[in-house]
């Protein structure tokens, strides 16, 4: 069954925004009474059926709604930009892979910085044809821009990384051992080509995140965070996504 994307579903009458009408209409060339699958941001799923399509819109008919699971463990990416289309790459491939979200990291030796709307709202639209492709739950989420400050203050007191190429840093054997069954979200963090500045290092240390190393090699952002997200989407998710031994 074909897969189509809004922001939100609502039983009845769902009307498919310019990009997907498009692509439901010109690329797919669904016609009227076609079934399809529904999925929205947060998760939730329907099979509509296509009540009008035309040149002006498609519009479906959704009868029931089904509800999105709570996911017993996400994990968020928090890195620099790379350069030109590397940053839409690596966001593609973070939602194919099953992020929960993206937060771009304004770092003390960043080179890029994605200030305003236009590149975040790019960003969603990457993350949710990432999401029609993969059938993954739900979209990625495209967060606003933070400084490390910023950053640590939504971590709070939440579990991190930061990935590290300075000692004393743990293998990634060591750091996997250290995640908990209680471990609910994992903030991913990765700088930029440059390296996290001394004093980035000592408030990541300050506030309790873990330093990690991804090998001997300088790696450019992009293969640092897929290093890292591979990581956690095969390794990590599928490890804490087990009911616990106790649990009926």
């Amino acid at each position: 069954m074909r897969r189509l994307h809004v922001s939100q579903i609502v039983p009845g009458a769902v009307a498919l925004d310019r990009a997907q009408a498009h692509y439901a209409r010109d690329v797919l060339r669904l016609r009227r009474g076609d079934h399809i699958e529904l999925f929205d941001d947060a998760g939730h799923t329907a099979v509509a059926t296509i009540s009008r399509i035309d040149g002006q819109g498609v519009i479906l008919d959704v009868q029931q709604v089904n509800a999105a699971r709570e996911p017993r463990f996400e994990w968020i990416v928090a890195s620099a930009v790379p350069k030109g289309s590397r940053g839409d790459w690596m966001i593609e491939k973070l939602s194919e892979l099953g992020a929960a979200a993206f937060v771009p990291l304004s770092t003390d030796r960043s080179v890029v910085v994605p200030e305003g709307t236009g590149k975040r709202q790019r960003w969603q639209r990457l993350a949710a044809e990432a999401a029609r492709q993969s059938h993954r739950t739900g979209v990625m989420r495209i967060e606003e821009l933070a400084g490390t400050e910023e950053l640590l203050r939504r971590i709070g007191g939440g579990c991190g990384w930061y990935f590290s190429t300075q000692p004393p840093r743990l293998t990634v054997r060591q750091a996997i051992a250290r995640v908990t069954p209680h471990t609910r979200a994992l903030y991913l963090l990765v700088g930029p080509e440059g390296g996290w500045a001394q004093r980035e290092l000592e408030c990541f240390s300050a506030a309790g995140l873990t330093a990690v190393g991804l090998g001997e090699t300088i790696l450019r952002v992009e293969t640092a965070v897929m290093a890292a997200a591979v990581l956690a989407a095969t390794v990590i998710a599928p490890a804490l996504a087990r009911p616990d031994e106790d649990e009926p």
